[in-house]
């Protein structure tokens, strides 16, 4: 008897492919209820979203011009999923293929089930590409998978969702090596065990955070514990956050605040660490190797350097291919039933 076809779905951000698709991506995003979330949201979530994607659009198409003019997430997130089904296969499980659902731009959700149901999928692992769990970047992508597949009335004979990894052993070993790269690669005036490391998250509101009880702050916190603990025992420590759109309060301490810090008390050696990105896009290679680095510089920090993303580093492709297994064996067949999220949280605490 033949095995059910299998296929993975990758769930992702996404970004712009050229500089004309910046403002409907941006519109796109802050359309989504789950980024913001205003009373009367039906009547005002839109007009607002267009308010701010007119308003960025000039100043985030300069920055995606320093890229070459597009955002390489689809890019790298399309290697990923090569580089895993190469894996999967040399372990003996076959995949028909790794689909890619974005949530603000193409390839969309919509598109990636399209091609699943043209590829005649029958089983279906769902990776989101988010280790740490986020109503506004879990919850959002498998809420628009949700709505997108009654919609559609696209059904699986089977569908297993893999809960957030960011306590995942391979995946802190991942990040840990990483990490030994930027201490390794750079020059220091102290040695390496000595370097500040400056874990770097996205950011968040803190009214979201509070209404939604989110456990993204404490999930970010554990895991850069839990990275510096294991691989780094005598290097001081930091998290910080980056990314803030708006006036109003959001999880810090910010990054450019940490660099005004360690500049007033003269420390001279700072590696940050993107943690809670599995590939480079404008918030790496833009805000922190652009805005952040050169701020450093100009508050007298001059060896500041950050360390690689995970991209396509093969122990990071392990620790998806270990979750994709687990997935499989546990997965219950003519079963396709979506996680409730606090059952899924609760899975990935087991």
């Amino acid at each position: 008897m033949s095995s059910p076809k299998t296929g993975i779905l990758f769930l992702n951000l996404g970004g712009p492919d050229c500089l004309e698709s910046v403002k409907p991506f941006l519109y796109n995003l802050f359309s989504d209820p789950d980024i913001i979330r205003l009373p009367l949201s039906w009547l005002f979530q839109k007009p607002l979203a267009y308010y701010i994607a007119s308003n960025r659009e000039h100043e985030a198409q300069e920055n995606y011009k320093m890229m070459g003019g597009a955002s390489p997430i689809l890019k790298f997130t399309q290697a990923q999923g090569e580089l895993l089904k190469t894996e999967l296969a040399q372990r003996g499980h076959e995949i028909a293929g790794v689909y890619i659902a974005m949530r603000y731009w193409k390839p969309f959700t919509a598109e990636a089930l399209h091609q699943m149901v043209q590829d005649g999928i029958e089983r279906v692992v769902v990776m989101p590409l988010y280790p740490h769990f986020s109503y506004t970047s879990t919850g959002s992508s498998l809420n628009e998978l949700k709505r997108v597949m009654a919609e559609k009335n696209v059904q699986f004979n089977s569908m297993a969702v893999v809960p957030p990894y960011a306590d995942n052993p391979v995946y802190l070993q991942a990040m840990g090596e990483m990490i030994a790269r930027g201490l390794a690669e750079n020059p220091w005036t102290c040695p390496q065990e000595d370097v500040q490391i400056v874990f770097s998250a996205h950011s968040l509101p803190v009214e979201h955070v509070k209404r939604t009880q989110d456990p993204y702050p404490e999930q970010i916190y554990e895991c850069a514990k839990a990275i510096a603990e294991k691989y780094f025992p005598k290097n001081p420590w930091e998290l910080s956050f980056q990314s803030k759109v708006g006036r109003k309060a959001w999880l810090g301490p910010s990054v450019d605040g940490i660099l005004h810090y360690y500049s007033g008390i003269r420390q001279d050696n700072l590696l940050l660490v993107a943690i809670s990105f599995v590939s480079d896009h404008v918030e790496t290679l833009v805000e922190i190797d652009n805005e952040y680095i050169t701020l450093a510089h100009e508050l007298g920090i001059e060896h500041c350097y950050r360390a690689p993303s995970l991209n396509m580093h093969p122990t990071f492709i392990r620790s998806l291919a270990d979750l994709t297994v687990t997935a499989l064996e546990k997965m219950q067949p003519n079963t396709a039933l979506f996680p409730s999220f606090p059952e899924l949280l609760s899975a990935s605490a087991q």
